[in-house]
């Protein structure tokens, strides 16, 4: 596993090298906008391959420090942003059955945390 994490960081560290992203405008989007409105887990944290790619995210598209940010990639981070606090909003009355956590995020959220990194959105 360390090794995987590794050769990715590697490949990562690759595209930042020519200054292409490896990471759609996209994907690095809905990566963010996950994360701020669904960011209160530990999971993310604790998983590398999150790290690198939310580090990689950073340098390319310049969210980091005092630079400006990419301006596509700020539109769509509010777009998205907006989508899920709208749908947890709709939904905040939802049942839950006996989970202690609620979930109330759109299919897309849930899959991109699962599929990318293997982690639930609990919150």
């Amino acid at each position: 596993m360390e090794y995987r994490y590794g050769l990715y960081k590697d490949w990562l560290g690759a595209y930042e090298a020519i200054g292409i992203p490896a990471i759609s405008h996209h994907a690095a989007a809905r990566i963010l906008a996950v994360t701020y409105v669904h960011g209160n887990n530990e999971a993310l944290v604790m998983n590398k391959k999150y790290l690198a790619e939310v580090e990689h995210i950073k340098k390319m598209y310049h969210v980091d420090g005092g630079e400006s940010p990419d301006d596509e990639l700020v539109e769509l981070i509010q777009q998205y942003v907006k989508e899920l606090e709208q749908y947890r909003d709709d939904h905040d009355n939802d049942s839950t059955g006996e989970a202690i956590f609620r979930s109330h995020a759109p299919e897309w959220a849930h899959r991109l945390l699962m599929d990318r990194y293997g982690i639930k959105i609990i919150n």
